[in-house]
């Protein structure tokens, strides 16, 4: 671990019902990342992989880039690190999936993982859903993606100072809110970005908190109310 920020924002009081356990008001969000800009030595790379379960090894081994290996190996040693922060005993075999594909702990903190580039993130959310996404700057030609965007955060992208800054700023926004959702797939349209901190979808309103890890990064939070905290800490492996 190598530093931490945390950032403070309005309480809350409402109470989630998650499958089998409730959570209490109080909202704290806690966010892990890691960047690997080379690969890890061999050696502590096994050593890592050994202390998975045999489904989630495999998940690791079948990606032919050792970017993409490294972020599905890191995302889950995130994840047990975070479990472990809130002194919960964390077993990969023990996720389950929701009918859409969405993985959860049955009584646990909901949480999400994202990748691009050379970044893994994790975000555990104690008191209800949540979504994170991260974004790589550039690599894409944002014209292809028009219509993932209504004509109104389109005219906002074209007509920012950056626009290839604003449309990742507005993508992870969508993605992110679309992975807290959870309930299914959702079209990116569908996800209407109402300002810089709310968006809508499917009737429902969801708190967007701006995750600023590294400037060449663009990256968003999602979830169901303001958290009281959000906490950002780097792990390196």
């Amino acid at each position: 671990m190598t530093w931490q920020r945390t950032f403070l924002a309005s309480s809350v009081a409402a109470i989630v019902l998650f499958p089998e356990k409730i959570y209490l008001p109080f909202m704290a969000v806690s966010i892990y990342y890691s960047v690997f800009d080379t690969p890890l030595p061999e050696d502590r790379f096994e050593r890592l992989l050994a202390v998975l379960p045999e489904q989630a090894r495999r998940k690791v081994l079948r990606f032919h880039r050792w970017q993409d290996a490294h972020a599905s190996l890191l995302g889950k040693h995130l994840l047990l690190h975070a479990f472990a922060q809130l002194g919960l005993s964390a077993d990969l075999e023990t996720i389950l999936y929701t009918p859409s594909g969405r993985p959860y702990w049955p009584g646990g903190p909901d949480f999400n993982i994202s990748h691009s580039g050379n970044m893994v993130v994790c975000a555990v959310d104690t008191s209800g859903r949540v979504g994170i996404d991260i974004e790589q700057n550039g690599g894409i030609e944002i014209a292809d993606f028009r219509e993932q965007f209504t004509p109104a955060e389109w005219q906002q992208v074209m007509g920012a100072s950056d626009p290839v800054w604003q449309f990742y700023q507005y993508w992870t926004m969508k993605e992110a809110t679309a992975k807290a959702n959870g309930i299914g797939i959702v079209e990116l349209p569908a996800v209407h970005i109402l300002s810089d901190t709310a968006v809508a979808l499917q009737g429902f309103t969801w708190t967007l908190t701006p995750v600023a890890l590294l400037d060449t990064y663009a990256g968003h939070l999602a979830t169901e109310s303001s958290p009281a905290t959000v906490s950002i800490e780097e792990i390196r492996f």
